[in-house]
Formats: structure tokens, C-alpha cells, sequence
């Protein structure tokens, strides 16, 4: 290899080895919106070899258990490729100092970044480099021991007001089986409780999901519930209440609404797929009937009119729904009345039996 081709080499390994040291920073420490190229193309990527085969799945329930394993693979992935980038990195940066070949470059690189040792020249410098790939690859497993819990502890909180979630919600959820549950229960005044909780739980999403993208792509152990489902629920009731309900105290729920679009723009912002001024086509006036149907059933205090209603919540309905349809439709989200249809999954999107009791099992 000419002497000139192996500095240029050099100058290409400080680059890739400053290059990943800041996307490792910005993947790992950062605690802002902050993303290397490389790990958005290894999400991209990621997405799109998934969801490209979930989509041609026979059964929503096989394709949930196939994309159950999109976020890990994903991770793994962008930690494999920062390593790899690291022995590439040093790797080049071997090649004047020695009369290496690079393949034995990487094989020194790779010995010094794993801290197995098993490869060295010898030589002042090359050991010097060594020392420093070593130590790096320490850091990086300390970073990445640090970085996996916090990954996981947080799609835990997440999931835990979800899965609670399902009590007065149904499987999939769906807002108005919120307010119904409530009023078979003869619990229509905790309601405000249950908006606070989600105001802060959608404060709580919009910051963590945010800086780490690929928590979106975590799904719940139950294929027939998504955390996305879930929050249109939980706005839908929300916004049902404030329509059906004028006199009362709505602070809680105007409270919710707005924080409710502001965690789906939050969570949306790094899906280039879903476009905030497109309208939400998904809700028809005979499905908002069949709903304060079911509402009134439950005995539900209803005090205007179904026409007068509907005016209501299709303005509030129009602050969040777009993006939480449109993100419900990308995730490829259990399908669940008034969230839309899926790719290929529109046949499940049929509103289920529901309790006209409160022995709800």
C-alpha cells in the first residue's frame, strides 16, 4: 500500500473515530433530541424490513409477535455498528505505523476495542492507539450497561398506565367504553383522577420519547393493546366528556387534550411519514352515535343533544386525532374502533362486546 494512501487512511480513521465518538454521545448521553445519522439509518432500515414483512402476515396477532422484536433488534443493531465503527476507526488509524495490511489492521483494532489483547505490533505508537482503542470500548460497554435499564425501565412506566388502562377501557381501548365503564361503576366523578394521571403520563412520554425514537416501537404483551391506542382513548373520553357533559368541571380534561397533541407532536416529529396537516378521515357521524349509544346505555350523565355533541368533539377531536390516527396506522397498533384502519388488519377493527354490567372480568 503506497505511504500516501496510508495517511489518507489515517485522516479517515480520525474522522470515523471522532464521527462515531459523537454519535455514541448523542445516542447514549445526550438528554435532548439529538441523532446520529448512523443509528436513523439502522431505525429506518430496521422499520422497514419489519414492517414490510408484518404487513404480509396472515393474522394481526402473528405480525404483533414478529414486531415485538423490531426495538431490540434495532438497539442491538445501532450498538453493533458503533462498535464496528470504533475498530474501523482505529483500524485506519494503524496503517501508517506499521507495515500493516488492513486486515491485520482490523484484527489489531478489533483485539484492542474488545479488550482481548490477542494482537499488537509492538510499536510506540500502534501501542499507544491500542491503549486508547481498549479504553474506548470500556467506556462504550460502561454507556451501553448504563443506557439498556434506562431503555427498558422506561417503556415499563409507560406500559403500566396502559395495561391499568384496560380495566376501564376494554381490549382494544376505546373512549367511549371509558366513560361508560365509569358511569356502570358509579365512578363518573373519578374521572378528572384518570385525566390527571394521563396529563402527566403524556409529559412523561413526550420527553423520553423524543430523545430516544425507537421507544415508540415497543409494544405491550398483549397483541390486542397499544401504549397509541391507548392515549386516543383516553383523549376521545376526554373530549366525549366535555361534549356530552357542559356543565361540568373540565379543567382536568382541557388540561389532557392539550398535553395529549402536544406528546403526539412530540413523539411523531422523527416519523417523516406522518404529515400534522393532514385531517383525521378515520370517525363518521354513525360511529360517534354507536358510541354515545354505548355511553347512554351505561347511564352515563348525557345533558345535550347527540347532534349538538358531535359539533364538539369534532373540533377537539381535530387537535390530536390526525396524528394519533396516522401514528397508530405506522406503528402498525392493535386495531381498535375510531384509531383507523392497519395494513391488511382492517377486518379487526369491529367494536367488541362489551359489559352492560360491572361485573367485568
Amino acid at each position: 500500500m503506497p505511504e500516501w494512501l496510508r495517511w489518507v487512511g489515517f485522516a479517515a480513521g480520525v474522522l470515523v473515530s471522532a464521527g462515531t465518538v459523537i454519535a455514541v454521545m448523542k445516542t447514549l448521553l445526550v438528554p435532548r433530541r439529538s441523532w446520529s445519522l448512523l443509528s436513523s439509518f439502522i431505525g429506518r432500515m430496521g422499520y422497514r424490513f419489519f414492517h414490510g414483512i408484518a404487513a404480509r402476515m396472515r393474522s394481526y396477532d402473528l405480525a404483533d409477535r414478529f414486531l415485538g422484536f423490531q426495538a431490540p433488534v434495532v438497539i442491538i443493531g445501532i450498538l453493533v455498528a458503533l462498535l464496528g465503527s470504533f475498530v474501523l476507526g482505529f483500524a485506519l488509524m494503524l496503517l501508517p505505523w506499521a507495515d500493516l495490511t488492513l486486515g491485520f489492521a482490523l484484527r489489531e483494532a478489533g483485539s484492542s476495542v474488545f479488550t482481548l489483547g490477542f494482537v499488537s505490533t509492538g510499536e510506540p505508537v500502534p501501542t499507544i492507539l491500542d491503549v486508547v482503542a481498549g479504553a474506548t470500548g470500556m467506556i462504550f460497554v460502561a454507556l451501553t450497561i448504563g443506557y439498556l435499564p434506562g431503555i427498558l425501565s422506561e417503556v415499563r412506566e409507560r406500559e403500566t398506565l396502559v395495561r391499568r388502562l384496560e380495566g376501564v377501557a376494554g381490549v382494544p381501548s376505546w373512549g367511549p367504553e371509558v366513560l361508560a365503564r365509569h358511569a356502570l361503576a358509579g365512578a363518573v366523578e373519578q374521572l378528572p383522577d384518570l385525566y390527571g394521571e394521563w396529563d402527566h403520563w403524556c409529559a412523561r412520554v413526550a420527553d423520553t420519547h423524543l430523545k430516544n425514537p425507537i421507544l415508540a416501537h415497543f409494544r405491550l404483551p398483549r397483541a390486542h393493546n397499544h401504549w397509541a391506542v391507548a392515549l386516543l382513548a383516553v383523549l376521545d373520553a376526554g373530549a366525549l366528556d366535555m361534549a356530552l357533559r357542559p356543565s361540568a368541571d373540565h379543567g382536568s380534561a382541557r388540561l389532557l387534550l392539550n398535553q395529549g397533541a402536544a406528546c403526539l407532536a412530540s413523539v411523531s416529529y422523527p416519523m417523516r411519514r406522518i404529515d400534522a396537516t393532514v385531517g383525521d378521515p378515520v370517525l363518521v357521524r354513525l360511529e360517534f352515535d354507536q358510541g354515545v349509544e354505548r355511553i347512554v346505555e351505561a347511564g352515563f350523565p348525557v345533558e345535550v343533544a347527540v347532534g349538538d355533541a358531535w359539533e364538539v368533539f369534532s373540533g377537539l377531536r381535530a387537535s390530536y386525532a390526525p396524528l394519533a390516527t396516522q401514528m397508530a396506522f405506522w406503528l402498525m397498533a392493535a386495531p381498535a374502533p375510531w384509531s383507523g384502519a392497519r395494513l391488511g388488519f382492517a377486518d379487526l377493527d369491529a367494536i367488541p362486546d362489551r359489559p352492560t354490567s360491572w361485573a367485568i372480568s
